[in-house]
């Protein structure tokens, strides 16, 4: 298990200087490096669906996306709270779909 996976979930504002370990954050949530916010909020439904469906351990979470008919502009204001509580999806899955939206987040930030 990687610590870094989890660190910027520790908060519900993470330290923006803390350094996120992004090869091992690429590594274990792939098709995240390199998409910025901007353009994940321009997602429709179905483009999140296939992002959720496509990560690592989380195939069966994509659907609740499209149920619940959340874009990339809902998705990125989603929070761990609203994954986990909400949406009633289980820690492992809820973690890697918010550090994902925290990485879109943060790479977006760093352009600034």
């Amino acid at each position: 298990m990687y610590p870094s996976l989890f660190m910027s979930a520790l908060s519900a504002h993470p330290d923006h200087s803390l350094s996120l370990c992004w090869e091992q954050h690429c590594k274990l949530l792939p098709g995240v490096a390199g998409i910025h916010a901007s353009k994940v909020a321009n997602w429709t439904v179905e483009e999140v669906f296939g992002f959720v469906q496509n990560l690592t351990g989380c195939e069966e979470q994509g659907r609740l996306f499209r149920d619940e008919m959340i874009d990339g502009e809902a998705f990125l204001l989603l929070t761990q709270t609203d994954i986990v509580k909400i949406m009633s999806i289980k820690l492992g899955p809820a973690l890697k779909i918010y550090n994902a939206i925290l990485m879109f987040k943060s790479t977006e930030e760093g352009l600034k």
